[in-house]
């Protein structure tokens, strides 16, 4: 019997999530990511993920399709949309879904989670990734 109570066999998965951070009082592109990528993964290391990365989302110019960081700076705030890698431990790709939505939800209030694909973990994060099964749950 695993952990949850239930007799199924849990292993890893990994769940790539869009976090979307509003950062405020900073005047630098470069300073409001730092700062935006910092505060997240405070939040992510509190969970019970075993690995995370967080990156910043790069977005595409319609026009040419050149492609920039998802970073928008007025003059009191900002905008940084992140995509956070973690793996948790879990019987399916549905249940590892629900744990990162439960883990980082109640440590990031009010912040709308996206999840953007699950994949079984590989034994190490440098390894080859296979391809992320899309998932249509927010």
């Amino acid at each position: 019997m695993t952990a949850s109570g239930h007799g199924e066999e849990e292993t890893w998965f990994e769940v790539q999530l869009s976090v979307p951070w509003v950062v405020a009082g900073t005047t630098g592109v470069q300073d409001v990511i730092n700062i935006a990528v910092s505060e997240v993964g405070k939040r992510v290391n509190q969970t019970s993920a075993r690995y995370s990365e967080i990156v910043v989302q790069d977005v595409a110019c319609p026009s040419c399709g050149y492609e920039y960081e998802a970073a928008l700076s007025t003059t009191d705030f900002a905008l940084v949309v992140l995509t956070v890698l973690a793996q948790f431990q879990a019987s399916s790709t549905e249940g590892a879904s629900r744990i990162a939505k439960r883990e980082l939800g109640v440590r990031m209030k009010d912040i709308p989670l996206t999840v953007l694909g699950v994949r079984r973990a590989t034994p190490t994060p440098e390894s080859k990734k296979p391809e992320l099964e899309s998932t249509s749950e927010k």
